[in-house]
C-alpha cells in the first residue's frame, strides 16, 4: 500500500505547506473514468514498457498563497535488504493558491516490452524539498513470454460463489451460498473466489473484483493482493472479495454482476440479484467477457461504443474534410501527433499538454463545429472519458442574484465532466465590472478553480472575436496561465464560401445552374472584399442558401404539378438568387446576408 514514511508536519507544523495524499503506480497511459489510470501493484514483465508514478499531496496554503516546490521522484529495485536506485527525477513546481490537490507525474523505463523491468520488488519514493514524504511498492513477475496475448499463465479459476454477512463473514466456517440477496437484510455481498496455481514459481497475484448494477454503473470495487508460495503448482487458493457495509441498505433491488479482472484482462463475470428474498444456490460463472445471456446495459454500451482508435481516425477525417481552416487543421493534427508521442514514450500527457484552448475569429468560421470534433478527438486519444461538448454563453452561466451564478456555473461544469465546456463570446463574462448586477467575474473564478481541481477531467474552450478574446485572457492572470493554446479561425475566402454553399445546396437536394453560380460567386466576392469584424462567413452562406431554396420552392409552388419536372425540382436558377446584390448601405458597410431587390 502507499504509505507515508516521514511526516515533517510533527516537527515543524508552521512551515510545512503540504500533506501527503498518495502515490499510485500504473503502466498504461490510458485515461479512465474520474481522471484515473489503471492503477496496479503487480505487473508482468512482458507487458511492461514504462512504469508511471502519480504522486499527489494536499496544498495546506490553499486559498492563501502561492509557493515553490522541488519535487523528486525516485524508483528503487529491492534486492533483499539492499535498495538500488534506478532513477532520480526532479521537477520544479509552482504550487498555486487555488490548487487544492497537487499531482506530480513521471515515468521510467523503455519502450520495448520486457526490455527493462525484470522480475523483482520495486518502489517509488516521493520527496518535497529533499524531505521524503511517501513511498509505494510494486512488483514485476515473469513466467516467460506468453504464447498469445492475455494468456493467464499464473492460475485457472476453480469456482466463484456468493454469500452475505458482516465485515467478518469470510472467516465463518459455514457459508450459505446465494444467487439472490434480500434487499432489506443484505450487508456485505461476498465472493468466494477459488483458483488453482499453474506454476512452481512464487508470485504476487493482484485481482480486481468490480461490482456493477444493471445500468452498468460501478457499485463498488475490491482490489485483492495475495501471495502464492513457491512449489505449490496445482494447489487451490481461496480469497474473499466483498463490498457493502455493516448496516443493510446499500444494495437496492436490481440485477448485478461481479467482474473479475487480472492483469487488465476480464477473466470472469458472475451474475447475481438483489430482491425481496434470499434464493440459495451457486451462481453461474461466465468465463471471460463474452456472454450472450448477460446482455446488461453496460455490456450493450460497450459493444455499441466505437473503439477509441476508430473514433480518433473518424474525428480527424471529419475535421480534415471541412472547407478551409487550413491553419486550424494543421495545429490539431500536430497536437494529435504530439500527444501520441507522449503516450508512446511514457511521458505524462497532462504535464505536457493542456485541454484548455482559446478559439479566436469572426462569427461563422467553424469554431463550434471544430470544438465538437476536438472533444471527440480527446476521447479518441484516451484523454477524456466521454468526448461530448456542452455549449454555453454568458446567459447560461451568469444569474442576476447573489449565489445563483455559482450554482448555474457548477451545473454546467458538472454536465461537461468527461468532455468539453465550450463558452461562446466568453469575453462577455468580463464586462460590466463594478455593477452589482454583474456576476460574470464570479463565473470566471469558479471555472478557473474547477479547471485546477478537476484537472484532466474536462476541457474548456473559450471563443469569440480575436481582439476581444486577447483582452479577455490578458485581463486575468488565472486565465492567462491556464490557456496556452490559441487557434485562429480565419475568414473564409470567396472560393471557400462558394464551396460551402454547394455542399449546403446538395444537402437540400438541389444544385444551382450556370447563371445562379455566376451570380453567387460575384456576390461572395463582394461580401469578402467589403468585410469587417461582423462578417458572417458560413452563417451568411447558410442564410443565402436557405433564402435561395425558399425562393425556389415558392417558384415551384406557383406552377402546376404536372409542370414540375425532376430537373426543375433539383435546380436553383438565377431568379431564385437575383435578390442578392452587391450594394453598400449608407454607412459604407456591405450588406451582410442579402438585400431584397426593389
Amino acid at each position: 500500500m502507499s504509505t507515508p514514511t516521514n511526516n515533517p508536519e510533527t516537527s515543524n507544523a508552521m512551515t510545512v505547506k503540504y500533506k501527503y495524499r498518495d502515490i499510485k503506480v500504473h503502466s498504461s497511459d490510458e485515461w479512465m473514468a474520474d481522471n484515473t489510470k489503471k492503477y496496479r501493484k503487480v505487473f508482468d514483465r512482458w507487458e511492461t514498457t514504462y512504469q508511471r508514478v502519480e504522486f499527489s499531496f494536499f496544498n495546506k496554503l490553499f486559498d492563501e498563497a502561492d509557493w515553490e516546490a522541488v519535487v523528486r521522484l525516485k524508483c528503487f529495485f529491492h534486492n533483499g535488504s539492499q535498495k538500488n536506485e534506478l532513477c532520480n527525477l526532479e521537477q520544479k513546481r509552482s504550487v498555486l493558491k487555488d490548487e487544492n490537490i497537487v499531482f506530480i507525474r513521471d515515468s521510467w523505463g523503455n519502450g520495448t516490452p520486457g526490455a527493462y523491468w525484470m522480475r523483482g520488488d520495486y518502489s517509488w519514493e516521493a520527496y518535497i524539498d529533499e524531505v521524503k514524504v511517501g513511498e509505494s511498492k510494486f512488483y514485476i513477475e515473469d513466467l516467460g513470454q506468453p504464447a498469445k496475448p492475455d494468456q493467464n499463465q499464473y492460475f485457472e479459476i476453480v469456482s466463484i460463489k456468493m454469500f452475505e454477512g458482516d465485515g467478518q463473514a469470510s472467516t465463518l466456517p459455514q457459508k450459505k451460498y446465494l444467487t439472490q440477496f434480500s434487499q432489506k437484510d443484505t450487508r456485505y455481498v461476498w465472493g468466494e473466489f477459488t483458483f488453482k496455481n499453474k506454476t512452481a514459481k512464487d508470485y504476487y497475484a493482484e485481482i480486481f473484483f468490480n461490482f456493477y448494477d444493471d445500468a452498468g454503473q460501478l457499485k463498488g470495487s475490491h482490489p485483492y493482493l495475495t501471495y502464492v508460495n513457491i512449489n505449490t503448482e496445482g494447489k487451490d487458493y481461496t480469497i474473499y472479495p466483498g463490498w457493502g457495509g455493516e448496516t443493510p441498505g446499500r444494495w437496492k433491488s436490481d440485477a448485478y454482476t461481479m467482474e473479475v479482472v487480472f492483469m487488465d484482462t476480464l477473466i470472469a463475470t458472475v451474475p447475481f440479484a438483489v430482491g425481496d428474498s434470499w434464493i440459495e444456490g451457486e451462481t453461474q460463472m461466465v468465463a471471460g467477457a463474452v456472454n450472450p445471456v448477460l446482455q446488461s446495459a453496460k455490456q450493450v454500451n460497450i459493444v455499441a461504443n466505437k473503439p477509441l482508435e476508430y473514433l480518433l481516425h473518424e474525428s480527424l477525417g471529419e475535421l480534415n474534410s471541412l472547407t478551409g481552416l487550413t491553419t486550424v487543421k494543421t495545429e490539431v493534427n500536430e497536437m494529435v501527433k504530439l500527444v501520441r508521442f507522449y503516450q508512446e514514450t511514457g511521458k505524462d500527457v497532462l504535464n505536457k499538454f493542456s485541454l484548455h484552448t482559446v478559439f479566436t475569429g469572426n462569427p461563422g468560421t467553424g469554431k463550434t463545429t471544430v470544438a465538437r470534433i476536438v472533444a471527440k478527438i480527446y476521447k479518441g486519444l484516451g484523454i477524456l472519458e466521454k468526448g461530448h461538448l456542452v455549449e454555453v454563453d454568458r446567459e447560461g452561466l451568469v444569474a442576476g442574484y447573489v449565489g445563483q451564478t455559482a450554482i448555474k456555473t457548477a451545473e454546467k461544469i458538472n454536465e461537461a465532466m468527461g468532455g468539453v465546456l465550450f463558452i461562446d463570446e466568453a469575453y462577455s463574462l468580463a464586462t460590466g465590472k463594478g455593477s452589482q448586477y454583474d456576476f460574470g467575474g464570479e463565473a470566471i473564478q469558479i471555472i478557473l478553480k474547477r479547471m485546477e481541481d478537476m484537472r484532466g477531467k474536462f476541457g474548456v474552450i473559450v471563443a469569440g472575436y480575436t481582439d476581444n478574446m486577447v483582452e479577455f485572457v490578458e485581463s486575468n492572470p488565472g486565465l492567462k496561465s491556464r490557456f496556452d493554446k490559441y487557434f485562429q479561425f480565419d475568414d473564409y475566402s470567396p472560393e471557400e464560401m462558394f464551396t460551402i454553399a454547394l455542399g449546403q445546396f446538395a444537402r437540400e437536394g438541389v444544385k444551382p445552374d450556370g447563371a445562379a453560380i455566376d451570380h453567387l460567386k460575384k456576390y461572395f466576392d463582394f461580401l469578402h472584399a467589403q468585410r469587417d469584424k461582423h462578417f458572417g462567413n458560413a452563417r451568411t452562406v447558410r442564410q443565402v442558401v436557405g433564402e435561395s431554396v425558399k425562393n425556389q420552392h415558392l417558384r415551384l409552388a406557383s406552377m402546376k404539378k404536372e409542370e414540375r419536372t425532376d430537373e426543375l425540382m433539383e435546380t436553383v436558377i438565377f431568379e431564385d438568387v437575383k435578390e442578392f446584390e452587391a450594394k453598400e448601405i449608407s454607412d459604407g458597410r456591405p450588406t451582410i446576408g442579402f438585400r431584397i431587390k426593389k
